[in-house]
């Protein structure tokens, strides 16, 4: 008889639970569940989390077959005892898990999986824990030309270039060499938008809701402000130097009491050297998206109007910040 598998998240058919020793009445018993036909995972794994859901698909996969999008991301981050920023969001939690598979490979779409026929080279793919998986470049690549908006490929594109300048450039020649395929438009224009040094998928949707939606000037991306002696203030997430508007994203952790009264003494600091400050939170980048709109764009004005004196600071590019966990 087989031995068990240790890791008890990953798929087994009903042939393979046949060799354990497990039969088809207990198979459609409570200790275990069937995602997909022919496809049953022990019932104590959580089927809404994403690397799971990941993992129950990767069982249709053909040979030839590869994850891709944000399940290639979540599997390579576990797989360096990490956590992809590209499933951490509400949107991506509830997208379908992409099968990249090559073309006329038929393949049931199902409840919570996309197909995605083209070609797939094998330098497209890798294989992490046992789970083919697109790489880093051919996952931006498809996350990209496939997403629902503009600033959602731009968002995709910057959390995995993140402290990665390369890989921008790597993925702008990969589309290059595809000029014919579906979404390559889309592409270029995420990576003329896109930045190696944001630190968040909420500051992402921030700046381009500062540039496409309120039609103010491309920011600087963390950059450090120092007083005039040259002392560093602050690291802010985005920066209109010609104004002095300054863009905070805060996310769930600035709630927290600790970090909200350090936020309190460093935006007092900011303001203190004539620069104009707008924090922004994930509801105002959605239910009140119109109203923060017209809050930078205020905004704007009253930075310009301050701008007017003598600059008392300066601004200069912060740290690239840690990479994503590559594959």
């Amino acid at each position: 008889m087989a031995d068990y598998p240790e890791d008890l998240d990953r798929s087994l058919t009903r042939g393979e639970l046949s060799l354990l020793g497990v039969g088809w009445r207990e198979i459609g018993g409570p200790l275990w569940r069937t995602p997909y036909r022919d496809v049953h995972v022990w019932a104590g794994t959580d089927p809404a989390q994403s690397l799971q859901r990941a993992l129950d698909a990767s069982a249709l996969l053909p040979p030839e077959g590869a994850l891709g999008g944000w399940a290639s991301a979540t599997v390579a981050a576990a797989a360096h005892g990490a956590t992809s920023d590209l499933d951490g969001g509400q949107e991506p939690a509830l997208r379908p898990v992409m099968l990249c598979l090559p073309p006329r490979t038929r393949r049931r779409r199902g409840p919570g999986v996309r197909p995605l026929r083209s070609h797939l080279l094998a330098t497209d793919v890798v294989e992490l824990d046992h789970v083919r998986v697109t790489t880093a470049v051919r996952t931006a690549f498809d996350l990209a030309r496939t997403a629902t908006s503009l600033s959602v490929a731009v968002t995709a594109l910057d959390v995995l270039a993140r402290g990665r300048p390369d890989l921008l450039d790597m993925v702008r020649g990969y589309a290059d060499d595809r000029r014919g395929w579906l979404g390559v438009p889309r592409v270029r224009q995420a990576l003329r938008l896109a930045s190696d040094r944001s630190r968040s998928p909420g500051e992402s949707a921030l700046r381009m809701l500062w540039q496409l939606d309120a039609g103010l000037p491309p920011p600087m991306v963390n950059p450090c402000v120092l007083t005039g002696e040259g002392d560093v203030v602050a690291m802010v997430d985005l920066l209109d130097e010609a104004s002095g508007l300054v863009g905070e994203y805060d996310g769930a952790g600035h709630r927290e009491a600790r970090q909200h009264a350090l936020d309190n003494s460093r935006e007092e600091s900011v303001e203190g050297l004539g620069l104009t400050v707008s924090r922004v939170t994930s509801l105002d980048l959605s239910t009140y998206r119109s109203r923060t709109v017209a809050r930078l764009q205020d905004a704007h004005r009253r930075a310009r109007r301050s701008a007017r004196g003598p600059r008392t600071w300066w601004a200069v590019p912060g740290p690239l910040p840690p990479p994503h966990p590559f594959w």
